[in-house]
């Protein structure tokens, strides 16, 4: 008796649910006083397939994940044209899942609820999931009614504001369309450096430190960085060692000479030795040297950070950083090759940068890329490049700096811009 008491309570709340997400709401978290379960999801079966509604508890139901995914598999071996309840198990979880669907001769198969639980129901359980099926689907089926007929006053209501005033949309609607707009593209931006040299790391080896700051101004001739020097220095040393010790013995020989005239003939010897010992020296000396990675220009210091470099391994050619005049920038703007429209050095550009985004700025294309190349972030994009106005303060902009740039070009119909997407979609699907 109390069973029944609990379900004909659950149906009255049932029937007095303001809409369907209350509906659903009831059915998850007030079923498991008639069934055990971990459990419950409520699904909806539409024109566009089965779609998991809500779970039991405060959980979240996330369709796409795992759990989601695993119960949509089993909801698919329902049979629409005879649904009726059936267990399995979770190939996952390795739980009992037992499927209640709702259906009515009239409406047919209109949704349904998974029971999980640890063990698989007994017979008078099953008994009564059979019950609860036949008590919730006239309701399910109502609630799916009152949705439907909301929704059809709603676009009722529209047309009928339509109908009313038709001749005046539709004169609208054609003028809109035949209106005159000028082609554009947004696309991201940044200020780049113009006509920068860029600094490559001259060997392989290991940065040990970096002595400028990113942005700071240098002049030709400052070292940059520092290479891990300590088998160079040795080398070096060595080899100063080594001539120094070579010179002495040549001196020696010569005073040895004086007194021994046979002794003379070394001396070409060692003269030898000294000449390729310098050599080696010289060599060594160079290699040194190169471990200083120096400014070749005055200019100003690009790079992300110093710890993008300092203790990290190079090798030959690498490019550390870039130098360039400050006075010298010019915008870059990536646009992606889907959003591409033809573009002339006639055109203009407007863009806002992200760290003064109230304030904007104009330039005009120089150069349009002949095809698409891959950007940092790996995206296939034609790089555009412009020119900074004579008028723009060069002080207020700063290489590095990104935003959003938007191109206009040629002009062209309303209605065709519209249509634009439409018909390439149209297109990529038939072929035609």
């Amino acid at each position: 008796m109390e069973k029944l008491l609990t379900l004909l309570t659950l149906e009255r709340q049932a029937q007095e649910a303001e809409n369907s997400e209350q509906f659903h709401h009831i059915i998850v978290n007030h079923l498991g006083k008639l069934l055990p379960a971990e459990h419950i999801v409520i699904w909806v079966q539409g024109p566009l397939g089965t779609t998991l509604k809500k779970i039991s508890g405060n959980a979240v139901l996330d369709p796409k994940g795992a759990y989601g995914i695993a119960i949509l598999e089993e909801i698919k071996k329902i049979d629409p044209s005879n649904p009726s309840i059936w267990a399995t198990q979770n190939s996952q979880t390795k739980t009992c899942l037992t499927c209640i669907p709702f259906h009515t001769k009239s409406d047919g198969y209109l949704g349904g609820v998974v029971l999980e639980t640890s063990a698989p129901y007994n017979e008078e359980q099953r008994i009564l999931a059979d019950e609860i099926g036949a008590a919730l689907s006239p309701v399910m089926a109502l609630h799916h009614l009152r949705q439907n007929r909301g929704m059809a006053g709603k676009i009722s209501g529209a047309l009928r504001l339509t109908s009313s005033k038709k001749k005046a949309v539709a004169l609208i609607l054609l003028l809109a369309l035949v209106c005159p707009i000028r082609q554009s593209v947004t696309a991201p931006m940044e200020i780049v450096a113009k006509q920068a040299d860029y600094i490559t790391a001259d060997m392989d080896g290991l940065i040990s430190k970096v002595s400028v700051e990113p942005g700071a101004p240098v002049k030709e001739g400052d070292v940059l960085a520092v290479m891990d020097d300590t088998v160079l220095k040795a080398e070096y040393d060595l080899a100063t060692q080594t001539l120094d010790m070579t010179k002495s013995a040549y001196s020696r020989l010569q005073r040895e000479s004086l007194a021994t005239p046979e002794k003379k003939t070394d001396l070409s010897r060692l003269e030898s030795d000294i000449a390729e010992k310098e050599i080696r020296l010289d060599y060594a000396k160079t290699q040194f040297e190169r471990t200083q990675i120096k400014a070749t220009r005055d200019g100003i210091v690009i790079y992300p950070s110093k710890n993008e470099l300092e203790g990290h391994p190079v090798k030959a050619g690498d490019v550390l950083m870039k130098i360039a005049d400050p006075e010298q920038a010019e915008v870059l703007i990536n646009i992606p090759v889907d959003q591409m429209i033809p573009v002339s050095d006639k055109d203009t550009v407007s863009f806002y940068l992200n760290v003064r985004p109230m304030d904007g700025f104009e330039a005009r294309i120089s150069s349009v890329g002949y095809e698409a190349t891959a950007d940092e972030a790996g995206d296939v994009t034609y790089k555009v490049k412009a020119q900074l106005k004579e008028d723009t303060a060069r002080e207020d902009l700063r290489v590095g700096w990104k935003g959003v740039a938007k191109i206009r070009t040629e002009w062209t119909l309303l209605g065709l811009e519209i249509l634009k997407k439409p018909i390439l979609m149209a297109r990529k699907i038939t072929g035609i």
